[in-house]
């Protein structure tokens, strides 16, 4: 993400906010019609939100609620912030997870009245908290959570076992084999064990790719790599967010030391290294949506916002099932997930911060289904139990049981320079460039700076 104010727009910005806050503007009158107005900026669909301002404005006589649907684009940010500096801006408005530390001196914090009801450990998926709470203060919160999911090509399986089966192997060899496409590998070294038998490739050059995976250039290599590095138990900043740690060594069981971060980058990668054994993708195959579309790649890595894609764009496509995401450890207590979503915070400038914040909190409780019913998507909220074995990871419904094991992480003020340096780092290894380690340690002292800058 571009940074779209510049920092004499940032300065007059948070000097209005100072004034607004501090109450020495004047104060709206009661028989202000804004005052009676709640104006909330989203995503969905308008037919989405009518039984939402319906049941609204029922429950909360003399008030009405507004919906304006937005797009979130490059210019969605920059809009929602001169709004609200020429003070027509929304009371409530949904912003990406990783938004929220970005501005949340733009946002009033959850009051006693909603934090009373609100238990973020036991009330809601452990992503919601890892985004949303900072310094114990609630700056937003969500109808669902969106985990990484994976799309996969069944007819491409078939025939990679079907050929597997005509080979030379051994009926052993075929029967371990095929035991992993059930429906795809739930292991990353299963995962990687099975590209040579999905891929085509002559010499360097790949007809059809076993997974979009390895490089800068498919739809989320910084998310499929954080991916890695949580399930690796990276650290990747400290608890005060000053520091990025991804590039540091940690203690293993055994008493040695090693570098989580680089073992997540190094086998992100190797899946683009030519000269590796797990060589499945590469730069030439495109769009890896448009490559799973036409048949070119049998595993790509998504959200579920991908069915969309397929809906409006190719709506004749329907060669695809998801599944899970494989993991490192197969430990219950192990298995991790990544997730993003959007949130709904409260305008700082607002004059209806606590009836926002009842809006807030009812997208999260009342209306989450309206919201989730739309998106295909279930609740943030913790469901009664989670069937959490890797034995119980299979069908086509990952994204209920992978909320329970999905994470989350804050990244400071500056969300997309940090993601794009994590893409430089995959670039840098794919291009030969620079070592995984000092991929990383260059990232990692970008994104420090970032996290340490007092000024926009």
């Amino acid at each position: 993400m571009k940074r779209f104010l510049k920092f004499a727009s940032y300065a007059v910005m948070m000097a209005f906010f100072t004034v607004a806050l501090s109450g020495c503007t004047k104060k709206t009158s009661t028989t202000d019609a804004r005052a009676t107005k709640v104006i909330v900026w989203s995503f969905e669909d308008p037919d989405v939100w009518k039984p939402i301002v319906k049941d609204f404005e029922s429950t909360n006589k003399g008030y009405t609620m507004e919906y304006v649907q937005q797009t979130l684009d490059a210019a969605y940010e920059n809009k929602v912030l001169n709004s609200q500096l020429s003070g027509t801006g929304p009371d409530v408005w949904s912003m990406p997870n990783d938004w929220v530390y970005r501005h949340k001196d733009k946002l009033v914090p959850a009051p006693t009245a909603i934090t009373s009801k609100v238990n973020m450990d036991e009330g809601y998926v452990q992503s919601i908290k890892q985004s949303v709470q900072i310094d114990n203060n609630i700056y937003a919160l969500s109808a669902s959570a969106e985990p990484m999911i994976v799309y996969y090509n069944p007819s491409l399986i078939r025939q990679a076992l079907s050929d597997l089966e005509k080979s030379t192997v051994s009926g052993v060899t075929y029967e371990r084999i095929s035991k992993m496409f059930d429906p795809v590998p739930n292991t990353w070294t299963n995962f990687a064990e099975a590209m040579p038998y999905l891929t085509k490739r002559d010499g360097d050059n790949i007809s059809i790719a076993g997974a979009a995976i390895g490089s800068d250039n498919v739809s989320y290599p910084q998310d499929i790599l954080y991916l890695l590095m949580l399930q690796n138990e990276t650290k990747i900043l400290s608890d005060d967010l000053k520091l990025a740690m991804f590039s540091l060594p940690s203690s293993t069981p055994v008493g040695t030391e090693e570098v989580p971060g680089k073992r997540a980058l190094e086998f992100y990668t190797s899946f683009a290294n030519p000269k590796g054994a797990n060589y499945t993708w590469n730069e030439s195959m495109g769009n890896d949506v448009e490559a799973f579309v036409n048949g070119k790649v049998a595993i790509l890595f998504g959200y579920d916002r991908l069915l969309n894609v397929f809906a409006q764009k190719y709506p004749t496509f329907k060669d695809y099932a998801t599944t899970y995401v494989p993991q490192v450890n197969t430990e219950p207590d192990k298995i991790i997930d990544y997730a993003r979503f959007n949130a709904f915070g409260v305008s700082a400038i607002t004059p209806n911060s606590a009836i926002a914040w009842n809006v807030v909190h009812g997208l999260a409780t009342t209306y989450s289904s309206n919201i989730t019913s739309a998106s295909r998507l279930y609740g943030s909220y913790k469901y009664d139990s989670y069937e959490i074995g890797i034995e119980n990871r299979t069908g086509n419904n990952p994204e209920k049981l992978e909320l329970a094991t999905a994470k989350a992480f804050q990244k400071g003020r500056y969300p997309g320079d940090f993601d794009a340096n994590m893409r430089n780092a995959i670039r840098a290894v794919n291009k030969g460039t620079l070592t995984a380690q000092a991929a990383l340690n260059q990232a990692a002292d970008n994104i420090t700076v970032l996290l340490r800058k007092e000024t926009w």
